[in-house]
C-alpha cells in the first residue's frame, strides 16, 4: 500500500523557558480510499495511530463511518516544547499506522508535526498503487493498479495498442483520464464527466447542483474573475442554514450516479462571483 500526504503549513513556535507545557494540539483529518477513489466506510475494529519509530504511541483515533466532510478519523496529537512519552515537539516526524485486531499495518505514511492547532489532511490508498508523474508540473500521483488494469483491458479490447496514460483524454470530454479517476466518471464515455446541473439563489444563499458519483468527495472553489482567476476554497453547506463544511462526500451507493445540492454563502454576503466544483 502507498499513500498521499497533504502536509500542513509550517508555523513558528517559541520554546518554553521552564517546565514542559503543551503548546496545543496538532489535528490531522484522515480519509481512506479504495481502488476507485471512493471513501471506505466500514472498517470494523480499526484505529489510526501516530507513533515514534520505537513504537511509542503518541495519539490514536478510531476509524469510523465517513462524516459529511468525507473524513474517517481525527487524530489529536499533543505538542510540547520537548518530546515526552505522551507528546511530541514541533518538527518531529511520527509514523502513521493502521491498527486492527489482526495486528498493526504500515499504511505507510508519516506525519511531520509543524505546529499545534494546525489541521493537516491525509488520504490513504488502501490498495496497491503505481506512481505517475504529471508532465505539467512534475508532481507525482498514485493510481491503484487494479483500476489501471481495468482501463488497460478496455484499451486492448479497442485495439488501441498503447499503455494507459492518466494525462490523456481518451473520450475527448475535456477531462483527463486522471481527473475522471478522481471524480469516478468513465474515461471512455464522452457523456460522463463531472458537471454542474443547476445554480440559483435559494433560501438566502446560492444553491449549486452537480452530478455526483456515490462515495466520492467534492469541494467548491471561487474566484472574482475568469480573466485572471485566483481560485480559493469556498466552504459549503448541506442545507442553507447548516454548518459550513470544507468538502462533502456524495451519498448513495458507492459508484452510483446521482445529484447533490449544496449551498454557498459568499464572503461578506455578496451574491456574485464564479464557482467551480472539484472532485477530491
Amino acid at each position: 500500500m502507498k499513500s498521499m500526504l497533504f502536509a500542513a503549513v509550517a508555523a513558528a513556535v517559541v520554546a518554553a523557558e521552564a517546565a514542559v507545557m503543551p503548546y496545543g494540539t496538532y489535528l490531522v483529518k484522515g480519509t481512506f480510499r479504495g481502488e476507485y477513489n471512493t471513501v471506505l466506510r466500514d472498517f470494523g475494529e480499526a484505529a489510526v495511530r501516530a507513533q515514534r519509530a520505537d513504537g511509542t504511541v503518541i495519539a490514536e483515533a478510531v476509524v469510523g463511518d465517513t462524516d459529511a466532510e468525507g473524513v474517517n478519523f481525527l487524530l489529536k496529537i499533543p505538542v510540547s516544547s520537548v518530546p515526552t512519552e505522551k507528546s511530541c515537539k514541533v518538527g518531529e516526524t511520527l509514523d502513521c499506522v493502521l491498527w486492527t485486531p489482526e495486528g498493526t499495518l504500515d499504511v505507510p505514511n508519516s506525519l511531520e508535526v509543524d505546529s499545534p492547532v494546525r489541521v493537516g489532511k491525509v488520504t490513504f490508498n488502501c490498495a496497491e498503487v503505481a506512481e505517475y508523474r504529471d508532465p505539467a508540473d512534475g508532481s507525482v500521483v498514485d493510481i491503484p493498479v487494479a483500476y489501471i488494469a481495468e482501463a488497460q483491458a478496455f484499451l486492448d479490447a479497442m485495439g488501441e495498442g498503447k499503455a494507459y496514460d492518466p494525462w490523456a483524454d481518451y473520450d475527448g470530454d475535456g477531462a483527463s483520464n486522471y481527473a475522471e479517476f478522481i471524480a469516478g466518471t468513465i474515461p471512455f464515455d464522452g457523456t460522463d464527466f463531472l458537471r454542474v446541473t443547476g445554480f440559483e439563489a435559494k433560501d438566502g444563499a446560492l444553491a449549486l447542483r452537480f452530478e455526483h458519483v456515490g462515495g466520492h468527495v467534492y469541494a467548491v472553489s471561487t474566484s472574482d474573475s475568469l480573466a485572471h482567476p485566483e481560485w480559493g476554497r469556498q466552504h459549503v453547506r448541506r442545507g442553507a442554514a447548516e454548518t459550513e463544511l470544507e468538502q462533502v462526500v456524495a451519498a448513495g451507493e458507492d459508484g452510483a450516479p446521482g445529484e447533490t445540492e449544496i449551498f454557498i454563502v459568499p464572503a461578506d454576503g455578496a451574491m456574485g462571483g464564479f464557482f467551480r466544483v472539484e472532485a477530491q
